[in-house]
């Protein structure tokens, strides 16, 4: 039986054939891994409880209801590859092989990630009854302290490291306590470190939790850079904003190494079966053939195996895979949002300094949702009566059109009626807009 139909066989069978499963992906594409998964959620078994591990090239993965302009830098995204893995070939000297990062919209809430193959994500499927923040959390939680005992699940359901001195014997918790340790924290150099974050979907039948597992990330000191937008002091969205918090790699280094992310791979599967009393199934099996203990009037009671892109034939996973990468899925599902050089009604804020570059008497409001422009108030001038013809000229250009589709604002903003001029004041404004909202063309003006 070939690897794809094995695979829906077992993730359709009966639940008296298998009540759990355990699969690890060899596939390190983000589109694929998250619809591999989201099959799993859809087409499993209602009483069925899976585990599904799997690592990611280099990638940001936004929640369902964020939005990208206010969650990730988008011309640090544009401007590279960052590191990925140790290069393989002595040949090519010492250091890491690169990729460029993706970005995509998953289809869970939550907060944004980032993903290299020094990071393993973990998923849990099971019925909602059995569901809970914290009972998945703390077996992953048990599984890391084999590798770093500073390990617990705080009060968000994170999983985060204490980085103080071992506290005084009287005051040590429960060694099983997976939510204290023995290790002091608190504030300043203190502050634990996230290693690992969580997002949830709750379906009638089924229920999602995944997460991430900071290893050994050799990305570790750039990521909050990727994660930081220089659009957010100006602009004002609907959607999850995500809560920043300092990070750390579990492993407390970055060298990244396949093996120690098998490790990883294996402490948290056995993790899983102790929790469900199960016998540890068979490390990374073909799913091409029968599994030990199967067969005619035997039960089954954990099914593993590896997947990888041969499961792009099930038409759900490839159709998956083709929605998460449309830019469509990615910015089209952006609720709505504001965004403006100075405080107004609806965002009140106080404002950093603009560029020394921005015209002074400039004027930015641009109105968003999935990605279209509903409506503009864009002026150079400081008298009133020339601001509002000035407003109209733009917002007529600019009204219904797809942000994503815009290369450059000054392309756009220089078509504009010749009532208005189009001076050096509307360049300085086409720059700013294109820095907020990561066009490929933006530059610092002077």
């Amino acid at each position: 039986m070939s690897v794809v139909k094995r695979f829906r066989s077992l993730v359709t069978s009966t639940y008296n054939s298998h009540k759990y499963h355990v699969y690890a992906s060899t596939s390190q594409d983000v589109a694929v891994n998250l619809s591999i998964e989201h099959y799993l959620l859809q087409k499993s078994h209602p009483e069925s409880t899976i585990l599904f591990l799997y690592v990611n090239k280099p990638c940001i993965v936004i929640g369902r209801n964020q939005n990208p302009w206010l969650e990730v830098n988008h011309a640090l995204l544009s401007r590279g590859p960052v590191r990925s893995r140790p290069r393989e070939d002595p040949g090519e000297g010492r250091g890491y092989q690169e990729d460029r990062v993706k970005l995509v919209r998953r289809r869970s809430g939550g907060g944004t990630v980032f993903h290299d193959l020094g990071n393993l994500n973990f998923s849990v499927i099971c019925p909602p009854a059995a569901f809970n923040r914290d009972k998945y959390a703390e077996v992953v939680v048990r599984a890391i302290r084999r590798i770093n005992p500073r390990a617990r699940v705080n009060e968000r359901h994170d999983i985060v490291l204490d980085p103080g001195e071992v506290i005084a014997t009287s005051d040590q918790p429960d060694e099983k306590d997976t939510h204290r340790t023995k290790f002091a924290f608190g504030d300043g150099p203190l502050v634990p470190r996230k290693v690992s974050g969580s997002a949830y979907k709750l379906v009638r039948t089924r229920a999602l939790h995944h997460g991430t597992c900071l290893f050994n990330s050799p990305n570790i000191s750039t990521i909050s850079e990727y994660l930081k937008s220089p659009a957010r002091p100006f602009l004002k969205s609907r959607g999850v904003e995500s809560i920043r918090s300092p990070i750390a790699n579990i492993s407390g280094h970055s060298q990244s190494s396949a093996s120690t992310i098998q490790m990883l791979q294996r402490h948290i599967i056995e993790a899983f079966v102790q929790e469900h009393n199960l016998a540890m199934p068979e490390m990374y099996p073909s799913l091409s053939r029968p599994l030990s203990g199967e067969g005619p009037n035997k039960v089954l009671e954990c099914a593993s195996g590896t997947v990888d892109d041969d499961l792009l034939e099930i038409p759900m996973i490839r159709n998956g895979v083709k929605e998460l990468e449309s830019p469509e899925y990615l910015y089209g599902q952006t609720p709505q949002f504001l965004l403006s050089t100075h405080p107004c009604e609806e965002d009140d804020r106080a404002r950093p300094p603009l560029p020394e570059w921005f015209p002074p008497s400039a004027r930015v409001y641009l109105r968003i949702k999935s990605g279209t422009i509903l409506s503009s108030k864009i002026s150079t001038s400081d008298q009133p009566n020339t601001a509002a013809s000035e407003e109209l000229a733009f917002d007529a250009i600019l009204k219904g059109r797809n942000v994503t589709e815009i290369e450059s604002f000054w392309d756009i903003l220089s078509q504009s009626s010749s009532s208005v001029s189009l001076g050096d004041d509307v360049r300085k404004i086409s720059d700013w807009l294109d820095i907020m909202l990561g066009k490929a063309s933006a530059e610092e003006n002077g």
